[in-house]
């Protein structure tokens, strides 16, 4: 049997001795106490399955009460600790990893929770000590390193911190970059201003961009006389990398003139990017959690980093546990630069549990507080979710109008307007902003799918309109929509052998697609494959379509698809 189907098998036995007896509490036997052992496999079965189940807090207590009594070996201390900082709560993680050090736990994560711990208490020199005994592998080696620098910086100085980062750098432009960037940091904390804008040429000529970089390097410009140059590094990282709350404030108050003077980072506060920046990489190349437990620990040790509440909650929601992300996403306040983007995601994730109406609340109420861009297009959003429209309409020319006073071009903008005037019946201000949107990116597969659905769908430009279809495919050939876009052009066509294949492959790649079901059973029925097409729109119905598709489905059901006039020998010039 499989390790997790046998812990399935356990389940009720072992979810009925938790309830009987406690988290924490000793059930009693006629004979005494359970031996250790047995009672330390007791905990760690339902430690297991709680992980299993994605319960972290409940794992985390029952692992606990396994630490001091399972051998080290079963890596019980590690999961312990691992379990309460994926249930967030770094208190009792600082507590666990204390227990497992006394019971001679030499874990990666007990050692770097320690680490941590030692720094937040200001004993700077246990925290070197205990990085400097620890065996650690790459990952967790490089964010100790660099924790041991800020403690270096501390009680010795910044020469030592930033001679034991330059012994880290291995020439690698790509390996380098978060050391790098902490030698600049570093520099900048100490007061060495030349030294970090050196620092800081060299990363920015190396192209790495980290929004931290590029906000001390602007700060440092800005500070020493040269706001344009400032200006134009926090231009250049929103066109390559995209839009950041923080580095947008600081542009809106360079240009307004204010005097601009460098942060000097804390040790607890560099400490606290030193786990933040890894983490953010981690979270990119994973699609689960486990980059929150290292989110956990930046908050811990600066607890104002609040784009690190951002990130975890994003984090959790790839984790699976949208509840627990809109808890940490609720304690950004509206000072934080990263408001509008925390009330964007709690409108997102409440957005993706069908809570609708909920979602455009939260967001609605923010931008009421905060009229920022990033929430202006999180309402629009949220607006079309709920077929409004004319709403959606009105705040995304709000947003154009904005843009255009800025000197900045956004295709989505467009292509948002697009789409909401094209849902109006307004195909002429639809057809504009569409071909507007594909002016600014003439590769984007979206707007190139769209307009051109939207031409052959109308009977016009047929020729072009494929030629945009066929674009987007060869960019995304695995997208379920545009195989069925390509596909519904030829049923448009009277092309129905061709649009079975097409469709009948569209349905493959999105199986759960009710329109993509529902255009494969109106090529079934035009192709003679009646009994197909009934099988078809019966799924189609199954897969909750919006109530006014459901009800044309239905009717398909019942008499079948009346005759009707294809576009075949419609000239492709009109």
């Amino acid at each position: 049997m499989k390790p997790h189907r046998f812990l399935l098998a356990l389940a009720p036995l072992l979810l009925a001795a938790a309830c009987a007896s406690g988290p924490f509490s000793k059930t009693s036997y006629p004979s005494g106490d359970r031996p250790d052992e047995a009672r330390a496999y007791s905990d760690f079965m339902i430690a297991r399955f709680a992980a299993l189940t994605n319960d972290p807090q409940v794992a985390a207590r029952h692992y606990a009460s396994a630490i001091s009594s399972a051998p080290e070996d079963t890596g019980v201390a590690e999961r312990a600790v691992f379990s309460a900082l994926l249930a967030g709560d770094y208190g009792v993680a600082a507590g666990l990893a204390r227990r497992a050090n006394d019971a001679g736990s030499e874990a990666a994560l007990v050692r770097l929770v320690l680490a941590v711990d030692a720094i937040g208490r200001g004993k700077t020199d246990a925290a070197i000590e205990i990085i400097e005994a620890s065996d650690l592998r790459a990952f967790n080696r490089m964010i100790a390193r660099n924790l041991e620098a800020w403690s270096l910086m501390a009680s010795k100085g910044a020469p030592e911190a930033e001679a034991m980062l330059q012994q880290n750098l291995t020439g690698d432009p790509r390996l380098d970059n978060a050391t790098l960037h902490m030698i600049g940091l570093v520099q900048t904390a100490a007061g060495k201003d030349e030294a970090a804008v050196t620092t800081f040429d060299r990363i920015w000529a190396s192209g790495a961009r980290l929004a931290v970089g590029a906000e001390t390097y602007a700060e440092l410009l800005a500070a020493r006389g040269e706001p344009g140059k400032a200006v134009a590094i926090l231009d250049q990282f929103r066109t390559e990398v995209g839009v950041n709350a923080s580095l947008a404030a600081l542009k809106a108050r360079i240009e307004a003139g204010e005097k601009i003077t460098p942060k000097r980072l804390t040790t607890r506060q560099g400490a606290a990017l030193a786990m933040f920046l890894p983490a953010s990489a981690l979270m990119l190349q994973t699609d689960d959690d486990i980059a929150s437990v290292y989110f956990v620990l930046a908050i811990a040790l600066d607890p104002q980093l609040h784009q690190a509440r951002t990130l975890l909650g994003q984090s959790l929601v790839q984790g699976k546990r949208p509840d627990a992300a809109i808890r940490v996403l609720s304690e950004v306040p509206a000072s934080s630069p990263f408001y509008a983007v925390a009330r964007g995601q709690i409108a997102s994730t409440l957005l993706s549990q069908d809570r609708t109406h909920e979602a455009l609340e939260v967001a609605t109420g923010a931008l009421k507080a905060k009229p920022e861009r990033a929430l202006k297009m999180q309402v629009a959003d949220l607006n079309r979710a709920l077929d409004r429209h004319v709403e959606a309409e009105t705040i995304l020319t709000d947003v154009i109008a904005g843009d255009v006073a800025e000197g900045r071009k956004d295709w989505r903008v467009y292509f948002l307007r697009g789409a909401s005037r094209e849902r109006q019946s307004n195909w002429d201000g639809a057809e504009a902003d569409l071909k507007e949107a594909l002016a600014i990116d003439p590769h984007n597969s979206n707007v190139l799918n769209y307009l051109g659905y939207s031409w052959v769908d109308r009977g016009i430009n047929l020729e072009e309109g494929f030629s945009l279809i066929r674009q987007a495919l060869v960019l995304e050939p695995q997208s379920g929509h545009i195989v069925d876009s390509l596909g519904w052009a030829h049923y448009r066509l009277g092309q129905y052998d061709e649009a079975v294949d097409l469709l009948e492959r569209a349905v493959e790649l999105l199986p759960g697609d009710p329109v993509l079901n529902d255009h494969l059973g109106d090529a079934y029925w035009k192709a003679g494959r009646k009994k197909e097409a009934g099988f078809q729109w019966s799924r189609a119905l199954k897969l909750n379509p919006p109530a006014d598709e459901g009800v044309l489905i239905a009717q398909k059901l019942v008499a079948g698809l009346a005759a009707g006039p294809s576009l075949a020998g419609t000239s492709a010039a009109q």
